[in-house]
């Protein structure tokens, strides 16, 4: 998984690129760009004669329970049918839904990279969190951290027995772009920190460096995750959230994204002949 993360990394900084100085324009055209790929995925690998045939008879339905709407029992026997069509249509709908899952995943986690958080401005201050290995965490009394330049360690470490992490609060004094790292025992653990002046600017924030779960690994792509052998199961910076306002409105990136792919697919639908 180490190895595809870092594939898809460097793949999504070279497309993303561009973009950097104009977040939001950047993420309303990828959205765009991945509603027009749904839909021509969906073309191709759905039965669009059988979906055509199962809108054509919810619209009959549909005009039968208008017509017969005085009549109670013919209008529930155009319900009872109206939901096996919906049935139908969410079946054929399935074998689509199965072939996109695993792109999206992928590119959502790759967008929640850059729009999910964002560096750390001047002034501001973080808690930086190391979560150790349970059978080890007895044994590792003293984890000692070490910051780039531009940093300050603003306490001393606390321990949390319960959830096997040590915490520390840092604070950004000069903008930097360098490497967090933990002495534990006879290892170096590091993890990325990011500070910059223009928190506005698009860049990958890495919230956690991964374990060694699929999951873990799959949802925080932005770094390696740790060996099997290693002492630590995680490392976090908790990193502000990121604002993507429309209109003023502060709306999350990831339900921009899903709005707008799935507007643009019902917009360009006629134009590629796509039912769904």
């Amino acid at each position: 998984m180490n190895t595809v993360n870092a594939i898809l990394t460097a793949v999504s900084e070279g497309i993303l690129a561009p973009l950097r100085s104009w977040p939001l324009g950047g993420l309303l055209l990828l959205s765009v760009l991945a509603g027009v790929a749904m839909t021509v995925v969906f073309r191709y690998t759905s039965n669009q004669s059988a979906l055509r045939r199962v809108a054509d008879r919810t619209k009959a339905q549909l005009l039968c329970m208008r017509i017969f709407k005085d009549d109670i029992w013919v209008a529930l026997g155009c319900q009872r049918e109206l939901l096996k069509a919906i049935g139908l249509r969410l079946w054929h709908s399935v074998p689509p839904m199965l072939v996109l899952i695993v792109p999206f995943v992928l590119i959502l986690t790759q967008l929640a990279l850059r729009y999910e958080n964002r560096p750390l401005h001047r002034g501001e201050s973080v808690i930086a969190t190391l979560q150790l290995a349970p059978d080890q965490w007895k044994e590792l009394k003293d984890v000692r951290i070490q910051v780039p330049a531009g940093v300050t360690v603003e306490t001393p470490p606390l321990r949390d027995e319960g959830e096997h992490s040590v915490f520390w609060r840092l604070r950004l004094d000069e903008p930097t772009d360098g490497t967090l790292r933990w002495a534990v025992g006879y290892h170096v653990v590091e993890k990325t920190f990011l500070g910059t002046d223009d928190t506005n600017r698009l860049c990958t924030v890495s919230v956690r460096r991964p374990g060694t779960g699929f999951w873990d690994r799959l949802l925080r792509p932005g770094e390696a995750g740790f060996d099997a052998d290693a002492p630590v199961r995680g490392a976090d910076v908790r990193y502000p959230r990121r604002s993507t306002p429309i209109f003023g409105i502060d709306v999350p990136w990831w339900a921009t994204f899903l709005i707008v792919s799935m507007g643009t697919a019902l917009i360009v639908r006629p134009f590629l002949k796509v039912q769904f």
